[in-house]
């Protein structure tokens, strides 16, 4: 037997095939096809869509915790969360129950006042933030606001922009609220009265003055 046979016989007996192509000895594919193919989902995975929100959309919000109208507590944080289903197109961007945070802040549209302005949000689990009006009087409905109350609601409103009101909401009386010319509520920041308060389940309304994209 010559050398050529010798190393023949010897491959086929280590179980190599001559002659043969790679993919049939068993070899690794290329590994770019492997690179380019699709990556299967699994059963029952969720696919997350992306939400978008406009500009103008609002958002109504029930108050979770009491909130002082006090100068020292301006800047702070307290929860909320989404009273009704929020929808774009008739779609549901934002649930209801959704978290929400809220900050105590000054009135854009009265000096020496305090307002609530909707900083947070919650989208696919995730808190996001966002830019928003300050606190509007809630119906309860979807037509929100002074539009959407009754006529007693807005009687209890007044007709006046920047009379002080009694407000009412789906939670009761917002006591010494302000209107102001663009329907946001405030309150008067006085240091001697430390009892002045937003009660806890106060329904309000903000509207969204930039749009909120979500991925």
């Amino acid at each position: 037997m010559n050398v050529t046979r010798a190393i023949a016989a010897a491959l086929v007996g280590a179980g190599v095939m001559v002659g043969r192509p790679a993919a049939a000895q068993g070899r690794p594919q290329d590994s770019y096809a492997l690179a380019d193919a699709p990556i299967p989902v699994p059963p029952g995975a969720v696919v997350v869509a992306r939400i978008e929100v406009p500009a103008g959309t609002a958002i109504p919000v029930e108050l979770d915790e009491e909130i002082p109208i006090e100068k020292d507590r301006m800047g702070d944080v307290f929860n909320a969360h989404v009273s009704r289903d929020v929808k774009v197109n008739g779609e549901v961007a934002i649930p209801a129950g959704s978290e929400a945070r809220v900050r105590l802040t000054e009135s854009r549209e009265k000096s020496d006042a305090a307002t609530l302005r909707l900083t947070e949000v919650e989208i696919h689990r995730d808190l996001h933030q966002v830019s928003a009006t300050d606190a509007k009087a809630d119906s309860g409905s979807d037509d929100s606001g002074l539009n959407g109350m009754s006529t007693g609601k807005k009687t209890a409103v007044g007709a006046a922009a920047g009379a002080v009101v009694g407000a009412v909401t789906g939670a009761g009386v917002l006591e010494g609220a302000v209107v102001g010319a663009g329907g946001g509520l405030a309150w008067g920041l006085l240091t001697d009265n430390h009892d002045k308060k937003i009660d806890d389940g106060t329904d309000l309304r903000f509207e969204l003055e930039r749009r909120l994209d979500v991925d």
